[in-house]
């Protein structure tokens, strides 16, 4: 089979990113409390795994950089262009998802810290997991090395980075570890506040 079109791409890339923010959305607006961030975490794996053979599942944008600082070094990665366009269908597809919670729902909740941190504080917990999220994404999914054997447990790696964040995380920031996801919830509860995503960017 020839390279996968780039529409096949975005396409792959709008919908996983979709599922993952749809997830997020239906998880905290039905109160699912403690499987939360297993959800959250199974739905991004088994999207990595459905997906990852047509875009890369990347759903989110700071791993489509991340990918594209590893090429600008010489590693394995996107180019730059790609990384637009990539980080352009995932913010449209965290708007679109979030929009379709919200709708879902009848009603949206905000991005901000839990009571008792600081903005500083959540944007720590979510600079320090996403970095997680994107080291790991580079070891395990587009290492030269894992690459050549073709390691089948990258999804699940990266599963066990959103567990690990979103119970690690979740209580101080909310635990979004995605400028997609961040910016989703923020355009939907415009109502409740807008522009409460940027800590999380």
């Amino acid at each position: 089979a020839g390279e996968p079109s780039m529409f096949a791409k975005c396409t792959a890339e709008f919908v996983g990113t979709f599922l993952l923010v749809l997830t997020v959305g239906c998880n905290v607006l039905g109160g699912s409390g403690v499987w939360a961030g297993v959800s959250i975490a199974c739905v991004l794996m088994v999207a990595i795994y459905a997906l990852g053979g047509i875009s890369g599942a990347n759903f989110n944008p700071a791993v489509s950089v991340t990918l594209g600082i590893s090429q600008s070094m010489g590693g394995p990665g996107l180019d730059w262009q790609t990384v637009g366009i990539y980080s352009a269908v995932q913010s449209l597809a965290g708007v679109a998802a979030a929009l379709c919670y919200s709708g879902l729902f009848g009603e949206s909740f905000n991005l901000a810290p839990a009571k008792g941190f600081s903005w500083h504080q959540a944007g720590a917990c979510e600079l320090l997991y996403t970095f997680m999220l994107c080291f790991v994404v580079l070891n395990v999914a587009a290492a030269k090395k894992n690459v050549q054997e073709k390691n089948q447990y990258y999804g699940l790696a990266i599963g066990f980075v959103i567990i690990a964040g979103a119970y690690g995380a979740g209580a101080v920031s909310g635990g979004c570890f995605n400028p997609a996801v961040a910016l989703g919830i923020d355009v939907s509860s415009a109502g409740l506040g807008f522009g409460w995503c940027g800590p999380y960017i």
